[in-house]
């Protein structure tokens, strides 16, 4: 809710239609799509704070339909496993939270709209991938109520960074002089539900209960349980948070110097947290907070405004400035090129549409759906002209390789190191973050074109990856055929002036055995794929 006076959170408040606010409906409704978690939330404040204001009781819900593109038994024990511990919390709290998880037997089409027929407002997150600006385009034209998307995605509202920007130096300094202001604007860490008026609401469903046997619930539906669930990386917002604090403890003091190191998950310096992140169990605020308490008394006035470097803006430790420079800056590139592409493509008043079901899943940059694609693809779309036209250029070069969807799946190519980084994100859900800038590099070298490379980068990473079907995984697809990048020089077969990335100066560049012994350790992907094998228990502890 805006209120007499501008404040620096109204940019991201987006209305989704021209509806009015119903007065006199019975409850504001929170619709919980990305950010799921009831805590540091900026679209759950603004959903609090209209409750407050109209005087009315606040629902939260959160829905896991059976239809997404991709769903597998991995996503949703994922998603299911951040339900249970949201249900927990509301009831801790005192909070109003309706759960709902499609069955066969309990269909959900429609169920917004149901629940916006008696709301004041519906609120919801603004986050701009895979099917959220679909559906919140479709309710927001069916309904008859005011429907408010709200941008929690970042520290800094995405709508103050201006145009789409090319690198993340060129949005680095955009984010250093707004930093300040938006920390002392950050979400409230624990809304205060019990402020809020309260009445005896019933569903108009039956909410989801979580089963004691959760995996046994998930291996019922018909989803693709040949992606199972991962038993090392659990879900929700109690295991998120362990796993920063976990990172903060062991790793953030080597982070710089290892960070890039393919190893054995349980040694190398990265943090882990990017399905968190993704799912919204945890936020980047929570992972700010928590970094800066390792900084004896960490204040806004740490802050080294005069630099355009990214080793000492937030203080003077290299370490806490180089993993906030990646899980800020680099992160924000990503998803500021999606939202601020949106925003254009909303401008322009187009559609949202649905594929065909039985068709391999896309992402269409023109319509921000998964409608059909146009004729000319998706990287004439989202890539600059110079990477176009060098792609275009070498189309007709002779590939020295070429492999299936189906041999790529299943790592069977020549390369040892690239079949190495497949077997782990199929196995593990992850791949290392070094080797994923390899593995796009070298499908696009092994495919007869550049399109069909990417539509085998995008199934892959959105099939596989626990963080996959994200602005970041896109926008880092994207980058191994030249977006946020520049003409590499000389010209090569096939890359043309594309950044060009091989095994053997991967090999040079990093000690590997630790990383082959590593995935040597994990089960066949035809096993893991087959059911015949869990997903290993213990990679990261």
């Amino acid at each position: 809710m805006k209120t007499a006076e501008p404040t620096f959170n109204d940019a991201r408040v987006r209305p989704a239609n021209a509806a009015a606010i119903n007065r006199r409906g019975a409850y504001v409704l929170y619709w919980a799509q990305m950010s799921r978690r009831l805590a540091s939330n900026h679209a759950l404040d603004y959903a609090v704070t209209a409750a407050r204001e109209l005087g009315k009781p606040l629902v939260i819900y959160e829905g896991l339909k059976l239809t997404y593109p991709w769903a597998s038994a991995r996503f949703h024990q994922f998603i299911l496993e951040g339900m249970r511990d949201n249900a927990a919390e509301a009831a801790r709290r005192g909070a109003t939270y309706w759960p709902f998880v499609e069955t066969p037997a309990n269909p959900g089409r429609g169920l917004v709209r149901k629940l916006c027929a008696k709301a004041c407002l519906l609120v919801t997150d603004d986050y701009p991938q895979f099917i959220v600006p679909a559906q919140i385009a479709a309710v927001a034209a069916a309904v008859k109520v005011a429907v408010h998307a709200i941008d929690g995605n970042g520290i800094v509202p995405l709508a103050k960074l201006g145009p789409p920007t090319k690198a993340a130096a060129h949005l680095r300094p955009k984010m250093h002089k707004l930093f300040a202001e938006a920390w002392l604007n950050k979400a409230q860490t624990e809304p205060d539900f019990a402020a809020l008026p309260h009445e005896d609401l019933t569903p108009p469903f039956e909410t989801w209960t979580p089963p004691e046997d959760l995996s046994g619930f998930v291996e019922s539906l018909p989803i693709d349980q040949s992606v199972p669930a991962l038993k090392h990386v659990q879900g929700g917002r109690v295991a998120g948070m362990a796993l920063m604090g976990q990172f903060l403890k062991i790793k953030l003091g080597r982070y710089t110097t290892e960070r890039n190191k393919p190893d054995d998950p349980e040694r190398n310096s990265a943090s882990g947290l990017s399905a968190h992140l993704h799912y919204g169990h945890v936020g980047i605020q929570d992972v700010c907070e928590a970094t800066f308490a390792k900084v004896p008394g960490w204040t806004v006035d740490q802050l080294n405004l005069k630099t355009r470097n990214k080793d000492d803006f937030f203080c003077r430790d290299e370490n806490v400035n180089g993993f906030l420079d990646e899980a800020i800056t680099w992160r924000d590139v990503g998803y500021q090129w999606h939202f601020m592409t949106q925003r254009a493509v909303q401008g322009q008043g187009t559609v949202s549409r649905q594929a065909d079901a039985e068709a391999q899943p896309s992402f269409n940059f023109e319509t921000f759906d998964f409608s059909p694609l146009p004729a000319s693809g998706t990287l004439r779309v989202a890539l600059p002209e110079w990477a176009m036209a060098s792609l275009d250029k070498h189309t007709p070069d002779a590939r020295t390789h070429t492999y299936t969807l189906a041999e790529f799946e299943s790592a069977k190519t020549h390369d040892e190191l690239w079949n190495a980084a497949q077997k782990e994100l199929v196995v593990t859900g992850r791949v290392h973050n070094y080797l994923r800038m390899l593995w796009a590099k070298k499908v696009l070298e092994w495919s007869a074109t550049p399109e069909d490379a990417y539509r085998v980068l995008e199934h892959l990473n959105n099939k596989y990856a626990i963080d996959g079907r994200d602005p970041n995984s896109y926008t880092g697809v994207l980058w191994s055929f030249g977006l946020f990048d520049r003409p590499w020089p000389p010209e090569r077969k096939v890359f043309g002036n594309i950044r060009y990335m091989t095994s053997d100066s991967t090999a040079k560049k990093f000690k590997l055995a630790a990383y082959y012994q590593f995935v040597r350790g994990l089960p066949r992907i035809a096993d893991v794929r087959a059911g015949k094998v869990a997903t290993p228990a213990n990679l990261f502890e």
